[in-house]
């Protein structure tokens, strides 16, 4: 009998813990698969994910543990550094992305045909693309993807 009471106090103290936490390694499954040149591939590799319950093993992971243990000593023991930049929203159409490792700061605007272009402070052109909640920017030989 005590067995079952220690047993339904610690389920319960892991199901109780109301938190929905950050989802770090879902976040990272996702960049995997969506990180391709090809579209192709990205879709590849997303139906491999859910086939082979990539996706749901690691929902089950981060939901059960890394949820439950960043709620009880306040950070998340994965941690994805998924950028280095800072990101400001101006209006609904331009934000400021600031890089933390150089100081740069760019502007990025959306245009009215759903494409985007960024800028640093003297004008020069910087490529930026947009897939999801991902910001992939090209500088040169330097390419940085940030979670939006």
């Amino acid at each position: 009998m005590k067995k079952l009471v220690y047993g339904a106090v610690a389920a319960l103290s892991l199901m109780a813990t109301g938190c929905t936490g950050s989802f770090q390694l879902m976040q990272a499954v996702h960049r995997w698969h969506t990180n391709f040149a090809s579209r192709w591939t990205d879709e590849a590799c997303y139906l491999v994910a859910v086939i082979v319950p990539i996706y749901a093993a690691s929902w089950t992971v981060d939901t059960i543990f890394f949820n439950s243990v960043e709620f009880w000593i306040d950070e998340n023991p994965l941690v994805l550094k998924t950028a280095d930049a800072t990101i400001t929203r101006i209006d609904a159409q331009t934000a400021l992305v600031q890089s933390n490792a150089s100081g740069i700061t760019y502007t990025l605007r959306r245009n009215a045909d759903g494409t985007f272009t960024m800028s640093d402070a003297e004008g020069n052109a910087v490529s930026a693309e947009i897939k999801g909640s991902l910001l992939t920017m090209t500088a040169g030989d330097e390419t940085r993807t940030v979670l939006l």
